[in-house]
Protein backbone atom coordinates (compact mmCIF):
# COMPACT_ATOMS: atom_id res chain seq x y z
CA UNK A 1 0.00 0.00 0.00
CA UNK A 2 1.30 3.83 -0.36
CA UNK A 3 -0.09 6.43 0.89
CA UNK A 4 0.16 10.69 -0.35
CA UNK A 5 0.08 13.08 2.33
CA UNK A 6 -1.72 16.27 1.63
CA UNK A 7 -2.13 19.36 3.75
CA UNK A 8 -6.00 21.46 3.42
CA UNK A 9 -6.12 25.07 4.65
CA UNK A 10 -9.81 24.64 6.00
CA UNK A 11 -10.31 28.48 5.10
CA UNK A 12 -8.63 29.43 2.00
CA UNK A 13 -8.46 25.79 0.73
CA UNK A 14 -4.98 26.30 -0.26
CA UNK A 15 -3.53 22.47 -0.82
CA UNK A 16 -0.48 21.03 -0.40
CA UNK A 17 1.13 17.87 -1.02
CA UNK A 18 4.28 16.25 0.66
CA UNK A 19 6.98 15.43 -1.71
CA UNK A 20 10.35 13.30 -1.18
CA UNK A 21 13.27 12.76 -3.02
CA UNK A 22 14.01 9.35 -3.23
CA UNK A 23 17.16 8.16 -5.23
CA UNK A 24 15.11 7.64 -8.34
CA UNK A 25 13.60 10.94 -8.26
CA UNK A 26 10.52 13.02 -6.55
CA UNK A 27 7.50 11.24 -5.28
CA UNK A 28 4.98 12.25 -3.12
CA UNK A 29 4.19 8.33 -2.08
CA UNK A 30 5.20 6.74 0.47
CA UNK A 31 6.43 5.37 2.43
CA UNK A 32 8.40 4.11 -0.88
CA UNK A 33 7.91 5.71 -4.52
CA UNK A 34 5.93 3.88 -7.02
CA UNK A 35 7.99 2.00 -9.73
CA UNK A 36 8.91 3.98 -12.83
CA UNK A 37 6.44 2.13 -15.45
CA UNK A 38 3.78 2.14 -13.19
CA UNK A 39 -0.14 2.07 -14.43
CA UNK A 40 -3.08 4.03 -12.65
CA UNK A 41 -6.18 2.09 -12.36
CA UNK A 42 -9.24 2.68 -11.32
CA UNK A 43 -11.44 -0.30 -11.92
CA UNK A 44 -8.92 -2.76 -10.66
CA UNK A 45 -10.95 -5.53 -8.76
CA UNK A 46 -8.23 -7.50 -5.90
CA UNK A 47 -8.49 -11.35 -5.78
CA UNK A 48 -7.39 -11.19 -2.43
CA UNK A 49 -8.75 -8.43 1.39
CA UNK A 50 -6.26 -5.45 1.60
CA UNK A 51 -5.62 -3.43 4.42
CA UNK A 52 -7.23 -0.27 5.40
CA UNK A 53 -5.13 2.60 5.04
CA UNK A 54 -5.52 3.43 9.00
CA UNK A 55 -3.00 1.20 9.64
CA UNK A 56 -0.46 3.65 8.27
CA UNK A 57 -1.19 6.53 9.97
CA UNK A 58 1.10 5.65 12.59
CA UNK A 59 4.07 4.63 10.48
CA UNK A 60 3.67 7.43 8.52
CA UNK A 61 3.84 10.18 11.41
CA UNK A 62 6.51 8.73 12.69
CA UNK A 63 8.74 8.74 9.03
CA UNK A 64 7.57 12.58 8.52
CA UNK A 65 8.11 14.00 12.13
CA UNK A 66 4.42 14.25 12.94
CA UNK A 67 1.86 12.95 15.94
CA UNK A 68 0.06 9.83 14.82
CA UNK A 69 -3.11 12.24 15.85
CA UNK A 70 -2.30 14.36 13.35
CA UNK A 71 -3.21 12.65 10.20
CA UNK A 72 -6.56 11.16 9.92
CA UNK A 73 -7.86 9.06 6.14
CA UNK A 74 -8.96 11.34 3.28
CA UNK A 75 -9.79 8.91 1.18
CA UNK A 76 -9.07 5.24 1.50
CA UNK A 77 -9.15 4.53 -2.34
CA UNK A 78 -7.21 7.15 -4.79
CA UNK A 79 -6.87 4.03 -7.05
CA UNK A 80 -4.93 0.78 -7.59
CA UNK A 81 -1.12 0.99 -9.31
CA UNK A 82 -0.31 -1.77 -11.49
CA UNK A 83 3.92 -2.00 -11.17
CA UNK A 84 6.18 -4.89 -12.63
CA UNK A 85 4.95 -7.82 -10.57
CA UNK A 86 2.54 -6.27 -8.17
CA UNK A 87 -0.75 -4.37 -7.77
CA UNK A 88 -0.44 -1.53 -4.79
CA UNK A 89 -3.54 0.48 -3.48
CA UNK A 90 -3.02 3.88 -3.00
CA UNK A 91 -4.47 6.11 -0.23
CA UNK A 92 -4.95 9.91 0.84
CA UNK A 93 -3.51 10.99 4.43
CA UNK A 94 -4.29 14.55 5.25
CA UNK A 95 -3.03 16.14 7.86
CA UNK A 96 -5.02 17.98 10.40
CA UNK A 97 -5.00 21.05 11.20
CA UNK A 98 -5.15 25.04 9.61
CA UNK A 99 -1.27 25.38 9.88
CA UNK A 100 1.18 24.11 7.61
CA UNK A 101 4.20 21.86 9.64
CA UNK A 102 7.33 22.30 9.81
CA UNK A 103 8.60 18.63 8.37
CA UNK A 104 12.13 17.54 7.29
CA UNK A 105 12.91 14.70 5.00
CA UNK A 106 11.07 16.26 1.90
CA UNK A 107 8.80 19.26 1.53
CA UNK A 108 5.54 20.60 0.48
CA UNK A 109 4.26 21.30 -2.88
CA UNK A 110 1.14 23.07 -4.20
CA UNK A 111 -0.56 22.19 -7.80
CA UNK A 112 1.62 24.26 -9.83
CA UNK A 113 4.77 22.02 -9.26
CA UNK A 114 3.48 18.82 -10.05
CA UNK A 115 5.16 18.39 -13.09
CA UNK A 116 8.34 16.98 -12.15
CA UNK A 117 6.33 13.96 -10.87
CA UNK A 118 5.53 11.29 -13.23
CA UNK A 119 2.53 11.05 -15.05
CA UNK A 120 1.02 8.19 -12.58
CA UNK A 121 1.85 10.11 -9.45
CA UNK A 122 0.05 13.46 -11.40
CA UNK A 123 -3.03 11.40 -12.23
CA UNK A 124 -3.34 10.31 -8.37
CA UNK A 125 -3.06 13.70 -7.29
CA UNK A 126 -5.81 14.35 -9.43
CA UNK A 127 -7.51 12.06 -7.88
CA UNK A 128 -6.59 13.55 -4.08
CA UNK A 129 -7.82 16.97 -5.23
CA UNK A 130 -11.38 15.70 -6.23
CA UNK A 131 -11.17 13.44 -3.24
CA UNK A 132 -10.77 16.99 -0.67
CA UNK A 133 -12.32 19.56 -2.95
CA UNK A 134 -14.69 17.78 -5.20
CA UNK A 135 -14.62 17.88 -9.09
Amino acid sequence: MRVIVAHLHAISARLHFWMVEYDSGHSVCLPKPLAKLSTLHDDHEPSAPFPHPAQMLRPVAELIGLKPEQLSVASAMLGWVEQPGEWSPVALLRIDGDQLPSLEGGRFITLMELLQLPLTERLLLRNAYEALLGD
